[in-house]
């Protein structure tokens, strides 16, 4: 009877934690939305765009963290908090890019609630605008955010035929350098205490002439915040999650969605949803057609929309697109991506251009057919993406985890291999939970039951190394085994053990060339330790500004520092970095890209070793919180072309002029060989 109920407990526990609630469409529906006086009705089909061209730029999120609001955290959870919100915007700003308007951001005014009555008659001089006001109107709400007076446009009462106004609130001084305006907000609010798995919601409250959004809110529950329960990445994707809805994902505005594929003008879209004949909702605009019949091979097809969230959803359905940013149950970060139909969504919304080269790829449902992921047809073919038990332990799609064969409320009774809560991190090193198994960053999850006894085992999930020779071929390494060729799609044996085991077919090493195979010899560092190193090493020359007196621990922080913002440009987690020698007195130091036990395996067709590579020859120059502008410059190792750091003020008129020689030498030389990563935006490190 225990294990009965350890075992109904233990499910219990991973719908609950697996199956994050998305609460975007019930705050929607809480939030007034405020448009501007002259704004575009979606009924209208065709309006001109701006005639004065203007380059798309890098849409600006600006989060505003309300005034006493964080008073639920600590100060470390603040700055966790702040640290995830930047990640987040950073995302969003390489992602997605906007026509900018000039001047601060000004929100909209509602005029149904400052205005008490409008002047109606078409005769006279005054007709249409406000003609006396609500002495009840206390101001603008983003949900349950009071929207400060600075931060909107101001109004005008007007007598019937009169040239002056009888009352004048002038504008607020705006919000510079920003196209979208997050208000920011930690509360236990009913929604939280409803729903004890929600993390955070988000909705929009107010859009532009053309129907983008320009401002929301989000909304983040503090249990979910506090020590012992955060967890970075998973804020960071929750973060995303959900302002990807306030900025276009959400049902409340598919109506709005709008085509500019026409030069000088744009038209609003007939209609961006349909049943198909199955019944299944879908989502039928150019871009989301082409992704996601290339994605099943099919032509073009549209996008489905989740069934179980009435009366249209703003997620994915989930039978179809295990693996989305925006379905209605997140997976865990590191089996969660950004794909290339949520892009191609983006492209339809009309408002945004989009850098579609940040998909990943989706690995769920690939070449299965416009028939995949319907409830009649999901045990069909069972090896592919499907499985039969309740409670048999096999693989995630993936292969990262192992998984437990189950199924949800948004599955339709469908079930697939959701991961183990614990102990199933094929990538992660921890002590082996069987004898011939390896968990190790370049292990994977394989069907098998290989033993080295002669009993029969039944066939289920574990870990293995894995290396790639090819795209979709690979060696598989069982613990006391030599390496195997592994056939994608074909069941092996392995010699001296009894027992099979099955390849993955596009699971595995597909999209991206083979990795550079780690060394044999471990770098050892007194300053960092002893880590697997892949590939050479970067040398690092850093320039400061300011005249500082160094120690020990000041260059470890400064290399901290330093590591950190190289991590945040390159794209890749900071777990990978290390370096290799200390800071040495011109301030350089040999950064290595080694692996590390708590790392998460990077997303498929992007190492990091490589990541760091593209940055040879670039200079990123920051504003350091401790140690005032600094500039880093990479160089291959040992590369005898480096840059003499500049430690104060020269004071004589020969150090001038060595310094200027030697600057104008090095700007030729970077023009000659390099191209330059300039940061423009200040970078806060988090030590």
């Amino acid at each position: 009877m225990s294990k009965v109920v350890i075992v109904t407990f233990c499910l219990f526990l991973m719908v609950k934690l697996c199956c994050l609630v998305c609460l975007h469409d019930s705050a929607q529906r809480d939030t007034h939305v405020v448009s501007p006086p002259a704004v575009i009705p979606h009924t209208t089909k065709i309006f001109r765009r701006s005639t004065t061209w203007a380059p798309q730029l890098p849409l600006r999120v600006t989060p505003w963290y309300l005034p006493g609001q964080s008073a639920l955290l600590t100060l470390s959870q603040n700055t966790q908090l702040q640290s995830a919100m930047r990640e987040v915007t950073k995302t969003i700003s390489d992602m997605l890019s906007v026509q900018r308007s000039e001047g601060p951001l000004l929100l909209n005014r509602d005029m149904s609630k400052y205005c008490r009555s409008i002047w109606g008659d078409p005769s006279l001089l005054n007709y249409k605008r406000c003609g006396s006001r609500d002495l009840s109107y206390h101001g603008e709400r983003c949900l349950d955010v009071v929207i400060p007076d600075s931060h909107l446009h101001g109004y005008e009462v007007w007598p019937m035929n009169g040239t002056e106004p009888d009352h004048v609130t002038p504008n607020g001084t705006g919000v510079p350098d920003t196209d979208f305006l997050l208000y920011v907000r930690v509360a236990q609010t009913e929604k939280c205490a409803l729903q004890p798995s929600v993390i955070a919601y988000a909705s929009y409250c107010q859009l532009d002439h053309s129907g983008r959004p320009i401002a929301g809110v989000i909304v983040f529950c503090p249990k979910r915040l506090r020590d012992g329960v955060y967890q970075h990445q998973h804020i960071v994707q929750v973060c995303l999650h959900e302002i990807l809805h306030a900025l276009g994902f959400s049902s409340s505005l598919f109506e709005r969605w709008i085509d500019c594929s026409f030069p000088g003008q744009c038209s609003s879209r007939s209609r961006v949803t349909n049943t198909d004949e199955r019944g299944q909702l879908r989502i039928y605009t150019p871009n989301v057609m082409q992704r996601m019949g290339e994605h099943l091979g099919a032509g073009n097809v549209g996008a489905p929309l989740e069934d179980q969230e009435s009366p249209t959803s703003s997620h994915w359905e989930s039978r179809m697109m295990q693996g989305s940013i925006l379905t209605a149950s997140l997976s865990p970060p590191h089996l969660t991506y950004l794909d290339s139909i949520t892009l191609a969504a983006f492209q339809d919304m009309g408002w945004y251009g989009v850098n579609t080269s940040m998909s990943s790829h989706l690995v769920w449902g690939k070449g299965a057919g416009v028939s995949f992921g319907l409830p009649s047809t999901c045990q069909e073919k069972l090896a592919d993406f499907f499985c039969k038990d309740q409670g048999e332990i096999g693989c995630h799609h993936l292969h990262l985890n192992k998984g437990n064969c189950s199924t949800d409320a948004f599955l339709d009774g469908c079930r697939i291999y959701k991961p183990l809560l614990q102990g199933g991190e094929c990538w992660l090193k921890q002590e082996n939970y069987g004898a011939d198994e390896i968990y190790h960053s370049q292990s994977r999850c394989f069907f098998s039951n290989l033993t080295k006894e002669t009993k029969h085992e039944k066939v289920k999930g574990r870990c293995y190394l894995h290396r790639c020779i090819a795209p979709n071929t690979f060696q598989i390494k069982v613990q006391g085994s030599e390496w195997t060729d592994c056939p994608a799609g074909e069941w092996i044996e392995v010699k001296g053990f009894e027992g099979v085991l099955l390849c993955p077919d596009g699971r595995l090493c597909s999209g991206f060339d083979r990795p550079p195979a780690p060394t044999s010899v471990s770098p050892t560092s007194p300053f960092y330790g002893t880590f697997p190193q892949i590939g050479p090493g970067i040398r690092v020359q850093l320039t400061i500004v300011q005249n500082l007196e160094w120690n020990p621990a000041k260059k470890k922080l400064l290399t901290e520092e330093v590591l950190g913002v190289v991590a945040h440009h390159a794209g890749v987690q900071r777990c990978f970095l290390h370096a290799s020698t200390q800071l040495d007195t011109d301030l350089s130091f040999v950064l290595v890209i080694g692996e590390s036990s708590n790392c998460r395996p990077h997303p498929t067709g992007s190492w990091p070793h490589s990541s760091i590579m593209n940055l040879t020859d670039y200079f990123i120059t920051y504003e350091s919180p401790q140690f005032s502008t600094i500039t880093i410059r990479f160089q291959s190792h040992g590369s005898q072309n480096s840059i003499v750091s500049q430690a104060g003020l020269v004071g004589t008129c020969v150090g001038v002029i060595l310094f200027c020689a030697m600057l104008i030498l090095t700007i030729c030389w970077c023009k000659y060989r390099a191209r330059s990563l300039q940061v423009r935006d200040v970078y806060h490190a988090q030590l």
